[in-house]
């Protein structure tokens, strides 16, 4: 196992307490947690294409990134609208 799967296997470990923050709190809490769920996708997308050799895979997690900060305020804004 190279190091870079074995941070990949943590990232995903790292999601657990993120969800559980998203279903105990409010708006609040569930948008701090969106974005930092997205954040370690990201990473977590970042570090498999290089775990296994695969540098043509990291389009997505670069395109991901930027469009994430843009979901982030729609999410904002549909909650404090319908919310």
């Amino acid at each position: 196992m190279t190091p870079f799967v074995l941070a990949a296997v943590a990232m995903l470990v790292a999601l657990v307490p993120v969800g559980i923050a998203s279903r105990q709190g409010g708006l609040m809490e569930a948008v701090v947690a969106y974005e930092a769920a997205s954040s370690i996708a990201i990473m977590e997308l970042i570090l498999l294409p290089e775990a296994f050799r695969r540098p043509g895979l990291f389009e997505f997690p670069v395109l991901m990134a930027v469009l994430v900060f843009a979901s982030g305020l729609v999410f904002v804004n549909a909650g404090e609208r319908w919310l």
